[in-house]
């Protein structure tokens, strides 16, 4: 691991978790939304925040009594047995979560702005971006994001912002879309969106203490539920339901509607730019992520070897669906099944097999906040 132990504070683990989550924000998972809740489509990725967030604190009393990361903390509660498993389903899940972000944004890119661009070339020349920014290490990528967090937030704002005369708030009606209990099941289902907020989990020790873990984690979660939140509120004020639900682009689409003057037009081209750094950084920290973890469960000397391998393997992964719809129709399936049943039941069984532990124990604490 490039940071050492007991380096990073809160703003660069906040940075990490945000900007892991807000890559989703500039693919089609809106329009998705809009189309399954309807007007309540808006306060669905609050609802889909709550489990991570609760999946933090649990994880704060977990580290509070047997400190490590997510691989030595599993196998002192669970076995190696079980920390074998825990620790191979998330390198499932970042691995696939890389392979899904890399395919969509990719197409994407073909989309809107390289047309006549081959599709291998364009898959090839993320993978090869990412891998390099998965090489240069944790630290360099936790000091980019951190640099790049105020620039995005701030340029998504004001496209949201710019819209304001073109809201109406007759499309937010009726609040609860097609019923309250419909969306709350929509928001559980969407828990797994925010499974990428246990990096902090999986690095834990560079973390400066327990505290820090837990706020930067929060905070990182509470800034990309909202950014969605409203985003996916600006995208029904302004399309409506109806034909917010066949937007393949929504955050694109929103851009292009934004006019500030005769002479300045089309700023959506600008967003492009932004939006492939994000995609880029959310598929480079999934790449490192999951080649960490599998060095970690092979107790292999050196991570750096396994970029490029696990890159590769990610890029074929990434060119097997046919088309871009097949896609979207994996990525929804992965993240309310494999996803979010992993968070709802991994977490669990770690923070039952910790308190077992802690009440045989005495109630003795580990480590301090």
């Amino acid at each position: 691991m490039s940071y050492q132990p007991g380096r990073m504070g809160i703003a660069e683990g906040m940075a990490l978790v945000f900007i892991i989550l807000l890559p989703r924000v500039f693919l089609t998972a809106p329009a998705n939304e809009a189309a399954a809740v309807a007007t309540a489509g808006w306060w669905v990725p609050i609802v889909a925040g709550l489990p991570a967030i609760l999946t933090i604190i649990a994880w704060g009393y977990i580290f509070q009594h047997t400190p490590g990361d997510l691989y030595s903390v599993s196998e002192q509660l669970v076995g190696r047995v079980g920390a074998w498993v825990v620790t191979s389903i998330c390198i499932g899940i970042f691995f696939l979560n890389a392979a899904l972000l890399l395919r969509q944004f990719a197409e994407n890119t073909l989309l809107t702005a390289l047309p006549k661009i081959e599709f291998s070339f364009i898959v090839g020349w993320y993978a090869f971006v990412a891998a390099l920014g998965a090489r240069l290490g944790l630290e360099a990528l936790a000091r980019g994001t951190y640099l790049l967090l105020p620039i995005s937030v701030f340029s998504l704002l004001i496209v949201l912002l710019l819209l304001a005369s073109n809201y109406d708030t007759y499309n937010l009606a009726p609040w609860q879309g097609y019923g309250l209990l419909p969306s709350l099941k929509q928001g559980m289902h969407e828990a797994g969106f925010n499974v990428g907020a246990l990096i902090l989990v999986i690095i834990a020790p560079a973390m400066q203490n327990n505290r820090t873990f837990k706020w930067a984690s929060i905070l990182g979660i509470m800034g990309g539920v909202l950014i969605k939140a409203f985003s996916l509120m600006v995208f029904i004020l302004v399309f409506g339901v109806a034909v917010a639900s066949e937007k393949t682009l929504p955050f694109f689409e929103m851009a292009r509607l934004v006019y500030l003057s005769h002479y300045l037009q089309r700023i959506e081209a600008l967003f492009i730019i932004l939006w492939v750094i994000v995609g880029l950084l959310g598929i480079a920290i999934s790449l490192y992520l999951g080649a960490y973890l599998i060095t970690r469960l092979l107790k292999l000397p050196a991570l750096k070897p396994l970029i490029p391998l696990s890159a590769y393997i990610i890029a074929q992964l990434a060119m097997i669906p046919p088309d871009i719809a097949t896609v979207i129709r994996i990525d929804g399936f992965v993240i309310a099944n494999f996803f979010t049943t992993s968070l709802f039941i991994l977490t669990p069984l770690l923070l039952v097999a910790s308190m077992m532990k802690t009440i045989k124990k005495g109630g003795q604490s580990c480590s301090s906040d």
